[in-house]
């Protein structure tokens, strides 16, 4: 007896070995499945509410803030064209000054004239002679400007013709 009751224990302790591998496999799976738990149920704690929103108040709060920000777009846009304005009224400054400086530059003459020989000069003379030649110059230059004023000036009634 001694030996059918050691053989039936050692089935029974077979079968517990079996059951105990079949359990810690099956504790394995349900790590492996429970691992994100902690983060999964933060997830699911936080509640979102949605709430319908009739379309006449959604509406009404477009409307109301295209009437707060369309003062300020309007007003942003008035400086930006105030600003373009200047910055174009400045471009055809610049250009007629650069076309005047040109045309000063051309009409320049290359040497300046010099003192016949044969005349006698004495210092007051000279300096007449020096006085004479600056307002000479200023007189070209003035001259030169007015001419490319006029010439502008025909060109912006040609360009509004």
């Amino acid at each position: 007896m001694n030996s059918s009751y050691i053989y039936s224990l050692q089935g029974c302790v077979s079968s517990l070995h079996a059951s105990v591998g079949l359990l810690e496999s099956s504790i394995a799976s349900l790590n492996s499945g429970v691992i994100d738990l902690p983060r999964i149920k933060n997830v699911l704690k936080a509640e979102r509410v949605f709430e319908v929103v009739p379309e006449s108040e959604v509406n009404t709060v477009k409307t109301s803030l295209a009437g707060e920000v369309e003062p300020q777009l309007i007003e942003l846009l008035r400086r930006a064209e105030g600003a373009i304005a200047k910055l174009e009224r400045r471009q055809k400054n610049l250009i007629a000054k650069a076309e005047l400086q040109e045309v000063r530059l051309q009409r320049q003459p290359r040497a300046s004239p010099q003192v016949p020989e044969s005349a006698v000069i004495d210092s007051d003379n000279a300096r007449k002679w020096r006085t004479l030649q600056q307002k000479r110059e200023r007189l070209e230059y003035s001259l030169s400007r007015l001419n490319l004023a006029a010439e502008q000036k025909q060109r912006q009634l040609r360009s509004i013709q």
